[in-house]
Formats: structure tokens, sequence, C-alpha cells
């Protein structure tokens, strides 16, 4: 009990009221017929349901387990239509009820005697308030507040930037829209590239010029300081996601690879795209039947290893070894966004706006875009004049 107070309680004015993680369902009434309950169990998407009287006060709690105990006896006979069985004739009378505004933290003393899935919230005058809070839900929300379910990131030319869907540490959005901004000046050097090469000779492939560009911006990607910020951000992931401490020597010896990496989905997009692209390379595979039975072994395969060849890129090419220096710029990142997390006691989760927008990519498409358009518009600019 001690521990309990000096870790929960001390904090417990920044922890919600049970009514911020409770859930809405609708009680049912003691006369109503026990032979009624299944549809207001799927109704209320719980197998356990509060019971009220005739002035809204809580009377009892009923489960699916309450009534399966007599349904075996009461659906056999042979005029089990005649039984007037109530539902307070198989509810549970003594029900733990907890007041509107209680804080959360009041209950992590008795979670562990919480026997009944489902605990009635009521006011002051002991009246229902159509709200419950669920034993699952008090689990989910104090599981939630170990650690974040799952992190995301990128390589910033700032520096390493990490994610938990809700809160962003490291490098910011500034980060984000120089990763962009860096990228397009990297597309633009393969362009000039290309027109040095290829301009003279038409018959090139569009799939062959495709897969140079890649193969050019990863081995660009390779030798910048991307890759190995990259490496940083992977391992600092991976600690944490472990349960490792966040110290140099453990994150250095965490895998460069991750299995969410970006990576793996550009070679999903990318190998769907050049899939489609082969019969308007290759006439021969225009016919319906041989296209179709290429296409398919190339998808069966695509679908099949598609991972398995982005963290082969991911070790190859889009990271590299990274310095100390990176290393503890990771570990920074991460005890950042795990204070975030943790000093985080709102149930209330990210909307999907905010979801996307810290996942990165509307800011470093952004400074793509922009930096390329502004690029182009200088060049057309001075060649005019």
């Amino acid at each position: 009990m001690k521990w309990f107070k000096e870790k929960f309680l001390r904090k417990s004015k920044d922890l919600p009221v049970i009514d911020k993680i409770s859930t809405d369902m609708i009680a049912v009434y003691q006369n109503m017929d026990a032979f009624n309950l299944p549809s207001w169990f799927n109704l209320n998407k719980s197998d356990t349901l509060p019971v009220i009287d005739q002035y809204d006060d809580i009377v009892g709690i009923v489960s699916e387990y309450d009534l399966a105990k007599i349904l075996p006896e009461w659906s056999l006979e042979q005029d089990s239509y005649q039984h007037k069985i109530k539902v307070k004739d198989i509810m549970t009378r003594n029900v733990w009820v907890e007041y509107k505004n209680t804080n959360v933290s009041e209950l992590f003393s008795t979670l562990h005697e919480m026997h009944t899935r489902v605990i009635p919230i009521v006011d002051r005058n002991n009246k229902y308030t159509g709200k419950c809070i669920t034993r699952s839900e008090i689990v989910s929300y104090l599981t939630r507040m170990v650690k974040p379910y799952s992190l995301g990131g990128l390589a910033t030319p700032l520096g390493v930037y990490i994610t938990d869907g809700k809160h962003q540490a490291g490098a910011g959005n500034l980060g984000l829209f120089l990763t962009g901004v860096t990228f397009s000046s990297f597309v633009i050097i393969i362009n000039f590239i290309n027109e040095m090469l290829f301009n003279f000779n038409s018959n090139v492939s569009n799939i062959f010029v495709l897969l140079f560009n890649i193969m050019l911006f990863l081995i660009i990607v390779r030798i910048t300081p991307f890759a190995k910020i990259h490496a940083a951000e992977h391992q600092t992931i991976n600690a944490i996601e472990k349960g490792l401490p966040l110290e140099v020597d453990i994150v250095k010896k965490q895998p460069r690879f991750h299995k969410r990496c970006g990576t793996n989905l550009m070679v999903l997009i990318l190998g769907i795209f050049f899939i489609l692209m082969l019969p308007e390379q290759f006439p021969i595979l225009r016919s319906s039947s041989l296209g179709f039975l290429f296409s398919f072994i190339l998808f069966l395969f695509l679908f099949s290893n598609w991972r398995k060849i982005g963290i082969y890129l991911q070790k190859k090419l889009t990271t590299a070894k990274a310095p100390e220096k990176y290393i503890t710029n990771g570990i920074k990142v991460g005890k950042e966004i795990l204070q975030k997390h943790k000093n985080d006691t709102s149930p209330k989760k990210p909307n999907f706006f905010v979801k996307v927008w810290n996942v990165g990519f509307i800011q470093l498409l952004t400074g793509f875009y922009g930096f390329y358009f502004i690029y182009n518009y200088i060049v057309s600019y001075t060649m005019i004049k």
C-alpha cells in the first residue's frame, strides 16, 4: 500500500475521472423478462448489464453467465413458454458502483478485486448516470500508460524524429519539412544526370530509367548522413519496443532495420507499379492469358516477399552504421517521446488527422513539392530571360 500511495496517489490530480474512460451503457429494468436479455447484451455489446428499478436506482447487475445458469433447464421444458422469469430473479444484487467524478487513481488499489466486468456509475443521489466503467477500459488505459503501443519515425537533416501518433519528439515539423526539401534536391540532381545520360537515346526503356533513378536515389541516401540518422532512429525504436534501457552501448547493438519502415512500403508500392507497367513495355505480355499468368506470378512473389526485400534494402542502402553522436541524438529523442507519453494522462486517443500529421508525410510532401516548384519556376524564369 505504501508503494501504491507513493507511485499513484501523488499523481491523482493529473489522472482523469472515471467518467472520461467510461462507456455508455443502457440499463435493463428489473421486471423485464429475462428471455429478452440476449438482444440487450448484443445492443450494448457487453455480456454484463446494470439493472435499475423504476426510480433509476441501481438494484443489481446481470450477465450472460447468470442467464446461462438457468437456460438448460428452462429452455428444454415442454411448457417453457409459460415461465415468467424476470431479470430480478437471476441478477446479482450485491453491486459495486462508483460515484460520478471519482478519480481513476481511487480504483488502482482495488482493481485486483474487480471480479465483475462492469461497474455502474451513479450520481450523488445514487441514480444511474447511463455510464459504466468496464474492467477492459481500466486495463486498456493503464496499459497505454506503460509505453506507446507503437512508434514511428524519420531521419531528418536536424536529426532523429520519433512519434507515438499523439506526440512529436526530436526534429519536429521543421525537420520533416527540410527532409522533403532535401529529397527534392536529390531528385533534381537525378534529373540532371538523366538528361546527360539518356537524352541522346530515346530507345531506353521507361522501366529501366525508373529503376536507375530509384537506385541512384537510394545510393545518394546511403552516402549522406540520412542513412546514419535513419539507423539511429531504428535502433532507438527497437530498444524502446524491446523494453531495453536507452543507453549508448545497448542501443548500438540493436538492428538497423525495422519491420514498419517506410522502405518496406516503398517496395510494395513500386512493385505493384512495375508489374502494371510491364505490359506497356513488352507487347508479348499484352496477350490476355500470358499477361495474366505472368502478372499473377509476379504479384504472388511480391506479396510474399515485399517485407524481406524492404529489410534487405534497409540493411544495404537506406541505413548505415550510425556514429555515437547519432545514437546519442536518437536516445535523447527516445527519452523525450517516452516522457511526453508518460506525462499525458488523458484517455483521449488522437484523431485521424493528428495521427496523419504526426506521421510526417504531409510536412515531407509539402517541403518536397514546394522546393521542386520553386526550383522549376526559377529555372523557367531564367530561361525566359
